[in-house]
């Protein structure tokens, strides 16, 4: 992938990121919207076992929320990795 931009779905358990952009169509960008999922925002995850949803963290407060990603969407949202 160019710019450093990669599917959320390849990254690994406890690594952070910023959503760069969603691959998909209006109603997938609009659904994750409405979960709080925007460009620009740090995401962490909290688990991706490389089967099953991936388990996100939206901000790095202990209030934040925690989201299920199926694999299919996982792929369709392009994110920078936050270090190394």
């Amino acid at each position: 992938m160019s710019n450093g931009l990669l599917p959320l779905e390849f990254l690994n358990t406890g690594r952070e990121a910023v959503i760069k952009e969603v691959a998909g169509g209006m109603t997938l960008r609009h659904r994750l919207t409405e979960l709080g999922m925007v460009r620009g925002k740090t995401i962490r995850i909290i688990r991706n076992d490389n089967f099953g949803p991936i388990i996100i963290s939206l901000g790095n407060d202990s209030g934040s929320g925690r989201l299920a990603i199926g694999r299919g969407m996982a792929h369709k949202i392009m994110v920078e990795a936050v270090g190394e």
